[in-house]
């Protein structure tokens, strides 16, 4: 057979892939159309992107599998060397082992053993799999002349054996039974050391089972090509049966037994659209309907109309919302695509809703700082930002009725969503010590966490700030380096103390661990999170086994035991129960068997160890004396729009919680305005009587708690929501989730990478389940959209900004603060560095922290590219300091000719840090160059000015 007739069966592959696509496209995009409830617009939109996408798609994955079908024929048709022979395979192998390495390196941090074993495994099979088609293709290559063609075969490399077909020349049986077998024994040798592993795998260790799992599968891509060719011929019907029973039925079996642990995070919708495709392919190509004269034009219009439907639709917000969150592929798919067309590399085209307004411009895209007053749109939000002074409350006038000396217990329940409580209307008998605090107390009907995670959700509750508005700090040696709260936020167990409060807080979770210093710490006379080792870590910290509530129950009824008589006190209770896992516990009653049954008796379990707490405080004469709060720090999904846990989402499910108060001499009462977690500090100094904290963002609710309606000139805001998820979903940044919660609706806007907006109207719709954005029904959301959009602005500034830069920058002609050290030199032609402040020349490692101020003069205008950086040398090494100056608040860019900058830093010090001098370094950096220094003395030799020393004792 000719060249050209090898060509046309290369094109009907790839023709009935592009048909496979496009079958499965409309049938998926109508799907995510219905469900995502667009309208008749969105829904022609959903269907040709989805549709459009998934051709594209599949002719791409098309090409792939016929190019490696043609070459795997190739090297089959050859007679080889055996030194040729061996050497294909050899290279062959490389291919499975380097997965291996790669793949276990990835999976090194994982918990979950299991899922990590899965993916190292998954990652070698499909590599096997290519290099099992291409080793005699490398052994053709390898043999002299490219081989000699096999007798009566013709030698061109596209050819084909006369009356042959596009298909392995391999046994039915083979194919589907014994290569299948031989390549899971391989892969279970290989997936043994992975489960059985202790993450996290560092080091020696690390490279051990990187070794030890390459050299198991180096020899798979052989065995499986040997096996599949070498046994019985049976019928495809037989082998496809007995393969099926073999391998599908197991298969299906272990997804079903270990779907909670981990299989229900898969990308179904992916691994579905991916499968359906390869099987109407496969139909396609085994009915031979397809006229192969006409394949390589139905090849190129698939692919042609299909890049047209995806750039003419996704840039419609109904249809994207419908896609990306129901359809297969498109989520990905569209995300490397939007990163291939973004032509000035800041990870945002104009194409594919990627929104960016200026695709030249690198400082220009929806991420983009926006600077007021300049006249320049930076985030693509059609105005330019406006100034915005977002200032502390008021406190409201607590009532006579309510005593001056009253203790605080405040509970924090991990992972509590608030329509899991009888209170809430819960239907299920889950919470009778909450159902009754709530009956006897004020229950904020539309409580709200500003995050979906306890990382970002309790730092608000402390601090009253939203977690956008906290200054955090690097935790290199915390658990997973979540960030600790920086100094200088004033946290309630500070206030509290200040307050005339004897403190406690008993936390138990890992998060909180007193070594990581991440801040509750702060003002807390007495602090344990020692009760964390009670929860074993076998997923990552989002799954673990075991339980605490009655242990903190029992330090809570011993604390109160020693102090309840005395000094009045605040103790701050974190029950952790309800997280994932979720177990059953023998005292508990029977709710049934699915996750949401075992959730619902956690929380059972929790309400009822908390009620022994208040019955304590009853027995002891205290319950009159004590303002009990009790709230969740954020909820949990239970399938809800197929969202399961939380962490990532804004709905009810994972950020509504309950907010009960019992406050002796307050009337019972069911209050409806929107309060939120930057509401609880202010509220509990209120309460206390203390002066309010100008660094509390939040609103006290002691006038709605005292009279159900706001007090005059001090409205309730709308509640504002962030989640920032810091995974690599573009070059540049995260996923970005903004919200604002009123007592009626809820907008969510999927800021970054989609750029969509969501509608919900809460009276009718709890759960959130039906977007009206772009609807009548959700007109009402307009507004609240652009507020949304000035509050995301003014929380991405510092919030004193006017008064940073007014004690920072001095304009061209004003007369500037000297320096207390004078240190003339020039970096570069654009700036001279004018000398500098330092706060103290010796500071002993317990206090903690140090201040030096740089001084410099702008002199023409920073080139572009090029960013401050600031080093400190010490005995233990290099630390990097770097950080945009005047606190983030005028980055270089800014800078104007004329300006002197005064740009103050502090430096922790740790007791960690060695004894000796220490040097601060600066200069300015672009990739790998950096701005000379002049004059050369006052350099240390590699471009770095030498600021100051000090010594740390």
């Amino acid at each position: 057979m000719s060249a050209r007739s090898a060509q046309v069966r290369f094109h009907e592959l790839v023709a009935c892939a592009a048909v496979a696509g496009g079958l499965v496209g409309v049938i998926d995009g109508a799907r995510a159309a219905v469900v995502g409830r667009t309208d008749a617009a969105g829904f022609v939109a959903s269907l040709g992107l989805v549709a459009g996408l998934d051709a594209v798609v599949a002719v791409i994955l098309g090409l792939v599998a016929a190019t490696l079908w043609l070459a795997a024929r190739w090297g089959r048709n050859a007679v080889t060397p055996r030194l040729a022979t061996i050497l294909g395979w050899l290279v062959a192998a490389c291919l499975p082992a380097a997965a291996a390495i790669v793949a276990v390196a990835l999976t090194a941090t994982r918990h979950n053993r299991f899922l990590a074993a899965g993916v190292v495994t998954l990652a070698v099979a499909v590599a096997a799999v290519v290099a099992a088609l291409l080793g005699p293709a490398a052994a053709r290559l390898m043999s002299p002349g490219f081989g000699r063609a096999r007798a009566g075969e013709a030698s061109d490399p596209l050819a084909e054996p006369a009356g042959s077909s596009l298909q392995l020349s391999a046994t039915p049986a083979g194919l589907l039974v014994v290569a299948p077998a031989v390549a899971l024994a391989f892969l279970a040798a290989a997936f043994v050391p992975v489960v059985l592993a202790h993450a996290p795998l560092r080091g020696r260790k690390l490279l051990q089972h990187e070794i030890m799992v390459a050299v198991i599968v180096a020899g798979l891509p052989f065995v499986v090509a040997w096996a599949a060719r070498r046994f019985p011929r049976w019928s495809l019907r037989r082998a496809a049966a007995v393969s099926v029973l073999v391998f599908v039925l197991p298969a299906v079996a272990v997804v079903i037994l270990r779907w909670e642990a981990d299989f229900r995070f898969v990308r179904w919708s992916d691994v579905m659209a991916v499968g359906a495709m390869a099987a109407i392919t496969g139909a396609l190509i085994a009915t031979r309907r397809l006229a192969r004269r006409g394949a390589g034009l139905v090849a190129v219009v698939s692919l042609v109309l299909g890049a047209a439907l995806v750039l003419g639709t996704a840039g419609a917000e109904s249809a994207r919302k419908a896609a990306m969150t129901h359809a297969g592929l498109v989520g990905p798919v569209l995300g490397h695509a939007r990163t291939a067309l973004d032509l000035d590399r800041d990870g945002y085209p104009f194409l594919l809703g990627g929104g960016d307004c200026d695709d030249r411009d690198k400082e220009v895209n929806p991420a983009a700082q926006e600077w007021p007053g300049d006249g320049i749109d930076q985030n693509c939000d059609g105005k330019d930002a406006i100034p915005t002074a977002i200032r502390s409350q008021p406190f409201a006038r607590v009532p006579d009725a309510v005593a001056p000396d009253l203790n605080v217990l405040f509970i924090t329940v991990d992972t509590l969503r608030a329509d899991r409580l009888g209170s809430y209307g819960y239907g299920r008998p889950t919470s009778p010590a909450l159902d009754a605090l709530a009956k006897d107390g004020i229950v904020f009907q539309n409580g709200w966490a500003h995050a979906p995670s306890t990382r970002y959700s309790m730092p608000a509750l402390a601090t009253g700030r939203w977690p956008s508005t906290i200054t955090w700090e690097d935790c290199g040696t915390c658990e997973r380096n979540w960030p600790r709260i920086a100094p200088g936020h004033p946290m309630i167990g500070e206030v509290m103390k200040a307050a005339g409060f004897h403190t406690a807080a008993y936390f138990a979770f890992i998060y909180f661990k007193r070594e990581y210093r991440r801040g509750f710490e702060r003002g807390i006379d007495d602090y344990r999170a020692d009760r964390a080792d009670l929860h074993i870590e076998h997923g990552g910290p989002h799954e673990s086994r075991g339980s605490s509530s009655r242990e903190i129950s029992d330090d809570a009824i011993a604390f109160v035991d020693a102090k309840g008589k005395g000094q009045k006190w605040f103790l701050w209770l974190h029950y952790f129960d309800p997280h994932l896992d979720y177990q059953r516990h023998p005292e508990s009653p029977d709710f049934g068997n699915t996750e949401s049954d075992r959730y619902d008796s956690e929380v059972w379990f929790t309400d009822h160890h908390i009620g022994r707490v208040f019955q304590r405080l009853k027995t002891l004469g205290l319950w009159d004396k004590t303002v009990v709060f009790v709230t969740g720090d954020h909820g949990e999904g239970f399938g809800e729009r197929g969202i399961s846990a939380h962490g990532y989402h804004l709905y009810p499910p994972q950020t509504r919680v309950p907010f009960i108060w019992r406050v002796p001499g307050l009337a019972p009462r069911q209050v409806t305005q929107p309060v939120s977690h930057v509401d609880v500090a202010p509220t509990l100094l209120n309460l206390a009587r203390g002066k309010p904290e100008k660094s509390f963002l939040g609103r006290s609710m002691v006038d709605l708690m005292a009279s159900g309606a706001p007090a005059k000139d001090v409205p309730v805001p709308p509640v504002f929501q962030e989640v920032t998820y810091e995974g690599p979903t573009s070059p540049i940044d995260g996923t970005r989730k903004r919200g604002l919660v009123t007592s009626t609706h809820h907008l969510i806007w999927n800021w970054l990478p989609e750029n969509t907006t969501e509608c919900y109207e809460l009276t009718t719709d709890r759960l959130a389940l039906r977007d009206l954005w772009g609807t009548n029904r959700g007109a009402a959301c307009l507004p609240m959209k652009s507020d949304l959009q000035d509050l995301v602005q003014a929380v991405s500034l510092p919030l004193d900004l006017g008064e940073k830069l007014a004690a920072a920058v001095t304009p061209p002609g004003k007369t500037a603060p000297a320096p207390q050290h004078a240190l003339s030199a020039k970096i570069g032609e654009f700036v001279r560095f004018l000398g500098y402040d330092l706060s103290a020349p010796r500071v002993s490692r317990s206090e903690g922290e140090l201040f030096i101020t740089y001084h410099f003069e702008v002199l023409t205008p920073p080139p572009d590219g090029w960013r401050p950086f600031f080093h400190l040398d010490g005995p233990a090494g290099v630390l990097n300091l770097d950080h945009d100056p005047v606190e983030g608040a005028y980055p270089l860019r800014r800078w104007r000719p004329g300006q002197r900058i005064r740009d103050r830093q502090r430096i922790v010090i740790t007791p960690a840090m060695p004894a000796g001098t220490y040097t601060v370094h600066t200069g300015f950096y672009r990739r790998n160059e950096r701005l000379p220094i002049d004059p050369p003395a006052v350099s240390d030799g590699q471009s770095r000015l030498r600021v100051a020393s000090f010594t740390v004792q």
